[in-house]
């Protein structure tokens, strides 16, 4: 049997993956991911996602063109360039970058993410911390599709920044979770890991490793350790008032598909537990149906020896 092939197949899985989930349909979490890549979703940009993913697992065209039907809708130039905006941009790439070896694939696309990454640039650095780092996954994203290392090596310098910068030693994001009272922090700290994680996987599929990289033992572990303790423990948090269990649940429900990319490479402590209450897990902007691309590891090689 030929070796499963290390070919990209998106911005954040490779075609072995696709076979690893083909191979293990009747076992979950496989089995479970699979009921929801049938699930309708509201979100047009979702369904286009899920399409994208359907054609290229049971290698079918017709989930492609109707993916491809959806994106033609969008006007990516157009979109703003705020949080939300940023994450639907990115949710758009997501589903276009497996239509990449597509009949459907437009090649007016290329020119709509080359507009949209001149306008990334042209907007200047946004002095939003949260902000900052879905732009630098989106402009890697922009620029994985579009073959453009500059691009790709920006989002990178943002990805390095904030190891360096923004993750403190305990875990945290600076300007980010620590605005004490502010609302909605342990979601922007959520937001902020999952945003660390869609950047190291999409550098991991261009060949750049940053999961890898840490400053003074500060990496994307640090705040993966952290999110995952308080998404547990939320009456300990003290960023703010009042964050209950059911809240935290409903937070990773909906932004934390990029745990299942965490587990691929250093799971936390207790994510059995994490998996049991949320897979299967999918967001649009957050790494698309991961638990059905990643919720398994390959088997390592074992080499046997005589002594």
């Amino acid at each position: 049997m030929s070796e499963p092939s290390n070919r990209p197949m998106g911005l954040f899985h490779l075609e072995a993956d696709l076979r690893l989930a083909r191979e293990n349909r009747e076992r979950e979490p496989i089995k479970g991911a699979l009921a929801l890549l049938e699930a309708e979703e509201a979100d047009p940009l979702a369904n286009a996602c899920k399409a994208a993913l359907r054609g290229q697992l049971f290698e079918t065209l017709e989930p492609g063109n109707r993916a491809a039907a959806a994106l033609s809708l969008v006007d990516l130039t157009g979109g703003r360039l705020d949080l939300a905006g940023i994450q639907r941009a990115l949710a758009w790439l997501t589903a276009a970058a497996m239509l990449r070896d597509h009949p459907a694939w437009q090649v007016s696309w290329s020119d709509q993410i080359a507009a949209m990454l001149d306008a990334l640039d042209g907007d200047g650095e946004t002095s939003e911390a949260l902000t900052a780092l879905w732009r630098g996954a989106l402009t890697m994203a922009a620029g994985i599709l579009l073959e453009d290392d500059e691009a790709i090596e920006r989002g990178g310098a943002v990805y390095r920044r904030a190891v360096e910068r923004r993750i403190h030693p305990e875990g945290y994001f600076r300007d980010i979770a620590d605005l004490a009272d502010a609302p909605a922090r342990y979601e922007a700290q959520v937001s902020a890991t999952g945003a660390m994680a869609l950047l190291a996987q999409m550098a991991d599929l261009a060949g750049l490793d940053l999961w890898a990289y840490d400053s003074r033992a500060v990496s994307i572990s640090t705040a993966v350790a952290y999110t995952h303790f308080y998404y547990f423990f939320p009456e300990k948090w003290r960023w703010e008032a009042g964050l209950s269990r059911e809240r935290a649940i409903a937070i990773m429900r909906r932004e934390g598909a990029f745990m299942e990319l965490v587990n691929r490479r250093n799971p936390p402590q207790g994510i059995e537990q994490f998996f049991a209450e949320q897979r299967p897990l999918f967001c649009a902007w957050g790494g698309g149906l991961t638990t059905l691309t990643h919720g398994l590891t390959p088997e390592t090689k074992r080499r046997w020896r005589f002594w």
